[in-house]
């Protein structure tokens, strides 16, 4: 039975891979929710679980990085100053430090290990095969950046992974869905990784909806990160039905079951999600001209927002007994949540993570060899100061991305990076483990390079190295 799902996922993606079309970019975020499948069985892996994402990005990898044509496209992104060298550098610092640190200082310094099987403080460093994997998983997704910021070179591809967006958000809403009507028993056949699950956990009476991923607390910030992507990004999408119904009704849904996650990470991701559109409504209001797109929906936007604000208000004036379900959750995930043990325990992670980078001299410990609470934190005592400052400078280049001058959708797809990006951190800082960003991530990084190349909007094919894949020359 395990085997019906792993079959399915490699039809489906040797079909994205052999239509040469943008069926794999569909493909990759619609799969994200399928967090608890492990695509390769653990048996063969030695425990190791590959979920989707990261072989659907390998597969982008291949087709358009394979050949010498391509191969030398993607080391010219990889090594240009203006898109993505610095993520290069911390890439190459990543590597050293993680094949070195761990035999330097083995046994001298303590970490919380990534494969954190019972409750512990500390245990001293050595090198483990979390190493390897963990560096494994960055590397695809640094690699992936460079290979979509080559295929998001084509304005219609970008169209088309803004639509994947919508596509990934649906599949979060239904899988959600499944889960909180009691058909969970469904999505079990989907649960092939060796995970530790949390699917059937109830806080403050009300069950928490996971949907196929292992926990509350990842669907919830999945679930943000892409209600943070359509809504930003949707001024950018062409197809006017898509912006003007599709988008805004994923938005409230996707709203909705981050909320049903109860997950105290998704609460602040919405906190931050919603202050960054509040300032997102005021810059369109006094910065766009009249009769751009940036202005559509603003009148419709304000009279939505404070006639929910004043339907809320007027039931808890007449009846303040329906929110006293909903205060009791938030008392117990938020201002409670310090009293918890798990707040303690991976405040403790983070703390001797932090630890960890201090004794090593700002060095680093390696990729894997510590587990921390907080993506800050993570990406420092992983791959050291000058890893860390590489990994930010990057993130700090992104946001300050320009589009071509004339280039009115590029500019609302950097405009809608930069806007998509607070949440996402803020939300990695709470809860991240690890300095890999992730494929989402890198796919956002990506595209705001290729909006950003000066190149212009051209379209890139595959790379011709595969009898499958369109030759550059027949694709004009």
């Amino acid at each position: 039975m395990d085997l019906i799902p792993i079959i399915l996922f490699w039809a489906l993606l040797l079909i994205g891979m052999v239509s040469r079309g943008p069926f794999i970019f569909y493909l990759l975020f619609g799969s994200m929710s399928f967090g608890s499948l492990a695509v390769i069985p653990p048996e063969i892996t030695q425990g190791l679980s590959f979920t989707p994402p990261p072989i659907i990005a390998l597969a982008i990898i291949f087709v358009y990085g394979g050949g010498a044509n391509g191969l030398s496209r993607i080391l010219d992104i990889a090594l240009r100053p203006s898109q993505c060298l610095l993520l290069f550098l911390f890439w190459i610092v990543a590597v050293w430090v993680t094949l070195f640190m761990p035999r330097l200082f083995a046994g001298m310094v303590s970490i919380i290990p990534m494969r954190l099987e019972e409750f512990t403080t500390g245990i001293p460093l050595y090198p483990t095969q979390q190493n390897i994997s963990q560096l494994m998983y960055l590397t695809i997704s640094i690699v992936t950046v460079f290979a979509c910021a080559l295929a998001l070179r084509s304005a219609a591809t970008r169209q088309h992974v803004l639509g994947a967006f919508c596509v990934g958000g649906l599949v979060v809403v239904v899988t959600g869905i499944v889960d909180l009507v009691g058909l969970g028993v469904y999505l079990d056949m989907f649960r092939t990784a060796q995970y530790a699950y949390l699917t059937d956990v109830d806080i403050a009476d009300v069950k928490r909806v996971v949907g196929l991923m292992p926990e509350a607390s990842s669907y919830g910030s999945l679930a943000v990160s892409f209600l943070s992507a359509i809504y930003f990004f949707r001024r950018a999408i062409e197809t006017s039905w898509l912006r003007l119904y599709g988008a805004p009704c994923l938005i409230v849904l996707l709203s909705l079951f981050a909320l049903l996650s109860t997950s105290s990470a998704a609460y602040a991701g919405l906190g931050v999600f919603g202050s960054v559109a509040a300032a997102e409504w005021f810059w369109r209001l006094l910065t766009a001209r009249e009769g751009s797109r940036a202005r559509e929906g603003l009148v419709v936007e304000f009279w939505v927002i404070l006639l929910g604000l004043t339907a809320i208000y007027l039931l808890a004036l007449t009846f303040p007994a329906l929110f006293n379900p909903f205060l009791k959750l938030i008392d117990t995930i938020i201002f409670q949540k310090t009293e918890s043990d798990s707040f303690e325990e991976r405040s403790m992670w983070t703390a001797v993570s932090l630890k960890a980078l201090i004794d090593t001299w700002g060095l680093g410990v390696g990729m894997g060899s510590t587990r921390a609470s907080n993506g800050i934190v993570a990406v420092f005592s992983n791959s050291g100061v000058v890893g860390g400052l590489l990994y930010y400078g990057f993130m700090l280049q992104t946001f300050l991305r320009r589009a071509a001058p004339g280039d009115v959708t590029g500019a609302a797809i950097l405009n809608a990076v930069r806007f998509y990006m607070p949440p996402v951190l803020i939300m990695a800082t709470l809860i991240g483990t690890s300095a890999d960003f992730g494929i989402m991530n890198a796919c956002i990084y990506a595209l705001a390079a290729a909006t950003a190349w000066p190149g212009g909007a051209r379209a890139v094919a595959p790379a011709a190295s595969h009898s499958f894949v369109a030759h550059p020359e027949r694709s004009r």
